[in-house]
Formats: C-alpha cells, sequence, structure tokens
C-alpha cells in the first residue's frame, strides 16, 4: 500500500474541488511563472533519473541555475536525445513507474507512438482548462449538460484523458453527465439523438475533422446547445 499516493491524492483534489475558476485563473497575478518554471526545473533535476544523466551529459549543474535566464539556456529535450534513450522508469518521478496510475499512448503521429505515464494529479491541472471552457464558453455550471467523449478510446491519450477531466468537473458539482461512444460515429449519433433531449445541451468532444464529419446528420444546434 502507498500510502504517500493516498495523501497526495486527497491534497490535489481538495484543492481542486474548493478552489473557485477564478481564483485558480487568477494566481498568475499573484505568482510568478518564471519562478515556477525554476521549480519544475529543480523537482525534475532532483527527482527524475533520465532527466539527472540528460543534464550530467550536457554537463549542466542544476544548482547553477538560479535564474530565468539560466533556465532559458537548457538544453532542449527532444524524442532522439531524451524519450527513446531512457526506461521508461526512469522517466518518472523518483524512477517509480508504480507512482503513475495510468499508461497512455501518443498520437505517433511522429513515428511510433510514446507511452505516456502519469497520475491523477498530473490531470487536474488540465481539468481547470477544461472547466474554463465549459464554464465560459457552455454556462455549464448552471445547464445540464451532456459530455459526449468522440476521440479514439483505448490506449490513445486524447479519449480517456477528456473523459476522466470532465467527470472531474462532475465531482465539483458541475452538472456534466459523461457517454464515452468514441470515434463510432453511428453511436454518437444515438447516444445525441436518444439522449440529448435529456439535457439542456449537449458537446461533443474530438478531433475537429472528424466531429466537422459526424455532424452532419444532425442539426447543429441541436449537437451544441438548446437554447
Amino acid at each position: 500500500m502507498q500510502i504517500e499516493q493516498r495523501q497526495r491524492t486527497l491534497s490535489a483534489l481538495e484543492t481542486f474541488l474548493s478552489t473557485p475558476l477564478d481564483t485558480t485563473l487568477g494566481r498568475h497575478t499573484a505568482a510568478s511563472p518564471e519562478v515556477a518554471a525554476l521549480e519544475v526545473f529543480q523537482s525534475m533535476a532532483t527527482t527524475v533519473p533520465a532527466y539527472r544523466a540528460f543534464l550530467a551529459e550536457h554537463h549542466v549543474d542544476p544548482a547553477a541555475i538560479r535564474s530565468f535566464a539560466d533556465f532559458q539556456r537548457l538544453p532542449l529535450t527532444t524524442k532522439a536525445n531524451y524519450l527513446t534513450r531512457h526506461s521508461l522508469t526512469d522517466l518518472c518521478r523518483e524512477g517509480r513507474l508504480d507512482h503513475c496510475d495510468m499508461i497512455a499512448v501518443s498520437s505517433g503521429s511522429t513515428g511510433q507512438p510514446t507511452f505516456w505515464p502519469r497520475f491523477l494529479t498530473d490531470e487536474l491541472a488540465i481539468t481547470t482548462r477544461f472547466e474554463q471552457i465549459f464554464h465560459d464558453s457552455f454556462s455549464a455550471d448552471t445547464r445540464r449538460t451532456l459530455a459526449v467523449i468522440c476521440f479514439a478510446l483505448g490506449t490513445w491519450v486524447g479519449g480517456m484523458y477528456t473523459a476522466n477531466c470532465c467527470r472531474y468537473l462532475a465531482s465539483k458539482g458541475y452538472p456534466i453527465t459523461v457517454i464515452t461512444p468514441g470515434n463510432n460515429k453511428g453511436e454518437i449519433l444515438r447516444v445525441v439523438r436518444e439522449l440529448g433531449p435529456t439535457f439542456d445541451q449537449v458537446v461533443l468532444l474530438g478531433y475537429p475533422p472528424f466531429l466537422k464529419d459526424a455532424r452532419l446528420p444532425l442539426h447543429a444546434p441541436t449537437m451544441f446547445s438548446r437554447n
């Protein structure tokens, strides 16, 4: 049993669930992004074996990176010089793959898909961006919303990541209900037609070119919002 994982989860969820969106978005007015970048760098240099090795290979002393100007001179990581040269375990904090609760894969648009391990707490920062869109563009804090996940599911990161973020919003109190037909166009259309009338609005989440094609048999206003 990993007790620290439990505490990490509880702390992150409590912060996410109890912090209003405006407060989260306004953090930049009180906190320096440059300082945050340096803090992330020092954390990575200390806890990630692969990044420590990468810095040593490039003769970088982490202790010498004290300003944002120093940070901007750091060598850039790429798939070739970093990701594919190290084991998945060494790419994780503390070299602990078991500290991640899920492994997805990238789209593979530049070649072979890359494994993408992460933990629930890594998704909450992105959930804030989902919250911003749902709140500001769809008023989903007050409207019963059916969120239809139209990304490919399985191991691909987009579908599961998006579904998780929408569920976190529901746990925060947004009247959002999630369904995951994936990129099955026929099932998407069935979901919208049969379940859509139960909600105030339906939001499709997926790749724009695919959604543009999927929406053709539907009335456009029905797919996104019903005023």
